[in-house]
């Protein structure tokens, strides 16, 4: 998360879906058999829960039936895996070749498979990212080795949306309602972990406590917690950074544990691979390659070096 009190150079993202290109790579082999096909789309202009709910139509299944490992964004051109519970290994032949709708959106069929159980949430090894940003490259180039760098794995604004964190504490703390869909659960429980883990992480990082273990860190580990069931893992100065971070946020620590969600922990840095960029002077362009693993946030990381102007919304 940036500096509120730095400067950055301005650069603009996602003019076109074409400036943010998404490949995700599972990092493991199918069976070749078993009740899940797989399927690897590539999506422009529509989100991961349009296409789930797209595909669960065309192959007559409940939307359960639908599995992918992660949300891509939608204003981009990206390739994800998704798994259908289903014995026909045809109907993506009906979305081989795309079709582009009024609203500049397709998505296709690139590969498939077969596998013995559903793609879930965060399974996937890592996500390669080609990014175009519109900039100054006079003030840009010179922080291609910071960008390079490990940065503060904080969950990205698109986590939480425009009210979802209201939302989530309205449901969690104050218990209105008192019953939710499944699918509004999970979001609301995420959300509110996401934001609790946000709070350690920038209380950490406001102590200069980021960058190497301190005592009391899960065996020399750099990890906070996703809020939960159980007792910390955290000792000595560790743990009384975590608690006085989310002291303010003791009713919704609470309305989490109560809902029956199990601690978890998560990277404090994310570190990017095989970065590398190129520059196009004519169109002011600067075009980034790199990798990050799952749940790190591409967005989080310009943010470590520029003042982002999404030109999509």
């Amino acid at each position: 998360m940036a500096d509120p009190g730095a400067e950055f150079p301005r650069a603009t993202i996602k003019a076109r879906p074409e400036d943010w290109r998404v490949n995700e790579s599972l990092g493991w082999t199918f069976t070749d058999s078993g009740e899940h096909r797989y399927l690897y789309i590539e999506k422009r202009n529509m989100n991961t829960a349009a296409v789930a709910a797209e595909l669960a139509r065309r192959y007559s299944v409940r939307l359960q039936d639908v599995g992918y490992a992660g949300l891509k964004d939608k204003c981009a051109i990206t390739r994800q895996w998704f798994s259908i519970v289903t014995p026909d290994d045809a109907i993506e032949e009906e979305f081989e070749q795309s079709q582009i709708t009024a609203n500049d959106q397709y998505f296709r069929c690139l590969e498939s498979g077969r596998h013995i159980r559903k793609l879930r949430r965060g399974e996937h090894h890592h996500n390669d990212f080609i990014i175009r940003l519109g900039c100054d490259l006079n003030h840009a180039l010179p922080l291609m080795p910071k960008l390079a760098q490990p940065f503060a794995n904080y969950f990205g604004p698109q986590r939480f949306g425009n009210d979802n964190l209201a939302a989530a504490k309205r449901w969690l703390v104050d218990r209105q309602p008192r019953r939710v869909n499944k699918a509004r659960r999970g979001l609301y429980l995420s959300v509110a972990r996401s934001h609790l883990f946000n709070l350690i992480l920038a209380a950490r990082e406001h102590q200069g406590r980021l960058t190497a273990p301190i005592a009391g860190d899960l065996q020399e580990q750099l990890k906070g917690s996703l809020w939960g069931r159980g007792r910390s893992p955290f000792t000595d100065q560790a743990l009384a950074i975590e608690s006085a971070a989310v002291h303010g946020e003791q009713a919704l620590c609470h309305g989490l544990e109560m809902a029956g969600v199990n601690r978890g922990l998560r990277s404090l840095l994310a570190a990017p691979s095989n970065f590398s960029f190129a520059q196009y002077p004519a169109e002011a362009i600067l075009e980034l390659s790199f990798g990050l693993p799952p749940g790190a946030y591409a967005t989080v990381m310009l943010q470590h070096c520029f003042e982002l102007k999404d030109q999509s919304r």
